[in-house]
């Protein structure tokens, strides 16, 4: 192959091509609404994991009790 084959000058000279693209719109629509009973069920589950969250903060502080550490307080 020679070096024409590898020109590519004309394309930094040409004009780029523009499209015309239609301008988007986002549709805002409401969140679904949650079932009959959801409410409950998540704020049972936020409980629990409030519970859990704090036994296991007890956890670390014994833990570091038995290591010697008590960097730890609260």
């Amino acid at each position: 192959m020679n070096d024409i084959a590898y020109d590519i000058s004309y394309l930094l000279d040409s004009e780029p091509a523009r499209v015309e693209a239609p301008a988007l719109r986002v549709a805002r629509t409401p969140p679904p609404a949650a079932p009959p009973g959801m409410v409950e069920v998540q704020a049972v589950l936020a409980q629990e994991l409030l519970q859990a969250a704090e036994v296991h903060e007890e956890w670390i502080r014994q833990y570091l009790r038995m290591q010697g550490s008590t960097q730890i307080s609260r």
